[in-house]
């Protein structure tokens, strides 16, 4: 009798578990969204394809060769000035400064981080000015705690913090005008808080940034707006995503935004939807990439009333080892407009509008990876 009950019971759970897995197949060869994730979840580059930082910078510089300063030596060597005014050390200027005051900064490594609670505030530098792993109360290089800011011709690298989100730039404040910068091999390049009102990024490169997923080259908090214009984003690190905005407004305008050979996630997330309008810039979706996604939308719920998605006149390279996905939106009911980009990769993109697509970079004439063509210009 126990026998016959022990095989009943074995035959029992050989039977459900069976049913489980015809289930299993069923809900991932129905339900691409399942798919995606646990693909996008358990994909990872094997350390024989993985290029560390140097050999990816190498690919970056092979296109858009290295960043250079605006100004070159306008001021002597570290020479500090408030409105004029020469200060022997960033503390003693940083005290010193009010509301509307313009901070310069002469050619050097500055290793003291900048907390500026004022309003108005502009920060330049002079020179080639680096902030190496100077970092201001846990958080950045340089902290905003004041309203309407303007960092301008400012390198950044090498920043790092307990939380993992370290940040050449933390906006505390509200509005931010980034000009002119170059941020890069750190934790984070941007972070904002929730309300930071209106951030405009102006011919700048941000590159090299990301921790563990959870920061990424720019994070925009979700009570505000953001512009980007003739800037590049390039091969974020270590699962983070190139530019990630809740703004109500994400606009990029002749722009790059590329993954390159690093291990970056989505070129751009959208978390809670918003006004997306992506023109002129070139997309580039790397063979390393661990998400499948170009652009994630609505993933995280929508939080805006005007939910709207735009790319107009872009080349979009999607060269991912695996899937390439260029929109993943949460719903089936946002608003799209594609017109006149020009796709290329293995997979033809569906998409509404005239655009054409392209196999490969040789069908389209764009040079062997990992050459990166320059944006079209309006």
């Amino acid at each position: 009798m126990i026998k016959r009950l022990n095989k009943l019971i074995v035959g029992y759970m050989a039977l459900v578990g069976f049913i489980a897995h015809i289930g299993l197949v069923y809900v991932l060869i129905g339900n691409p969204k399942i798919r995606y994730g646990i693909e996008n979840k358990f994909f990872t580059v094997s350390e024989k394809n993985k290029k560390n930082s140097a050999e990816i910078q190498e690919e970056i510089n092979a296109s858009f060769g290295k960043w250079t300063p605006k100004y070159i030596n306008q001021l002597g060597e570290n020479k500090i000035l408030v409105n004029g005014r020469e200060f022997p050390d960033l503390k003693s200027a940083l005290d010193a400064l009010r509301d509307g005051d313009t901070l310069e900064l002469g050619a050097g490594v500055y290793k003291t981080p900048l907390f500026i609670r004022k309003n108005g505030i502009t920060v330049v530098g002079r020179g080639h000015v680096i902030f190496d792993g100077a970092v201001a109360g846990g958080k950045g290089a340089i902290v905003i705690k004041g309203n309407s800011a303007t960092i301008d011709n400012i390198e950044c690298r090498g920043i790092k913090v307990p939380d993992q989100n370290g940040a050449c730039v933390r906006l505390e404040g509200g509005n931010l005008l980034l000009n002119h910068v170059y941020f890069h091999d750190s934790e984070q390049g941007l972070l904002t808080g929730k309300q930071p009102e209106l951030v405009k990024i102006k011919d700048s490169r941000f590159e090299l940034l990301g921790r563990r997923g959870k920061s990424h080259g720019i994070y925009v908090g979700v009570g505000g707006e953001l512009y980007i214009e003739d800037s590049l984003f390039i091969a974020a690190v270590d699962q983070g995503h190139e530019i990630k905005s809740r703004a109500r407004v994400t606009e990029i305008v002749r722009s790059v935004v590329a993954s390159l050979s690093s291990d970056s996630s989505r070129l751009i997330d959208i978390p809670n939807g918003g006004i997306v309008s992506i023109r002129n810039s070139i997309l580039e979706k790397g063979p390393g990439s661990v998400n499948s996604d170009l652009i994630g939308y609505g993933l995280e719920g929508y939080k805006h009333k005007s939910n709207y998605v735009e790319l107009k006149n872009n080349v979009v390279i999607m060269e991912r080892k695996g899937r390439n996905n260029l929109l993943h939106a949460a719903g089936e009911d946002v608003e799209t407009k594609f017109d006149s980009n020009v796709f290329v990769g293995k997979e033809e993109v569906v998409v509404d509008g005239v655009n054409i697509w392209y196999q490969s970079r040789e069908k389209s004439g764009i040079k062997d990876y990992p050459f990166i063509p320059l944006p079209y210009m309006e």
